[in-house]
């Protein structure tokens, strides 16, 4: 949000055209309802930014394009997301890698808890809030661990 109103005059900013390497983490979160349309217009002004720059200086010898660099964890169509970031002149790269390249391997236990039709929200939470302790303590055997919720009421 912060990158998105410093760049809506971004002729007027010089740093927002300094700009060579642009990371998007997280860039999953374009599917996101309130936030992904941000990240979208974000993404889409500085590839606008780029083809700008790039015009402005094509008589130059040298110059440099800016590079995207997006990452996700959970992301089912990564090819999708680098042709979008491609810039037309050079396709972008894209990298997949699996848990096999892992320096730390993941242990994955799921977990349900019944959630009774009388129950409001709250109080599954407030259930499951009680729950969380011993779910660590009996699965993380003594190491950092992260416990992902799914609530099973709709959004």
């Amino acid at each position: 949000e912060k990158w998105d109103s410093m760049t809506r005059k971004w002729r007027d900013n010089s740093l927002v055209q300094l700009v060579k390497l642009f990371l998007i983490d997280e860039v999953h979160v374009v599917k996101d309802e309130s936030r992904g349309a941000t990240l979208e217009v974000v993404v889409s002004r500085m590839k606008t930014i780029q083809s700008s720059l790039s015009r402005c200086f094509e008589n130059h010898d040298v110059v440099y394009p800016m590079r995207f660099v997006a990452v996700s964890a959970t992301i089912p169509n990564a090819e999708d997301i680098a042709e979008w970031l491609s810039d037309g002149k050079n396709p972008a790269v894209c990298l997949k890698i699996d848990e096999r390249h892992r320096p730390v391997k993941l242990r994955k236990i799921v977990l349900g808890f019944p959630c009774s039709s009388n129950q409001t929200e709250f109080k599954f939470d407030l259930t499951l809030n009680y729950k969380v302790a011993s779910v660590i303590q009996t699965y993380s055997e003594q190491k950092p661990a992260l416990v992902v919720y799914t609530s099973p009421f709709p959004l």
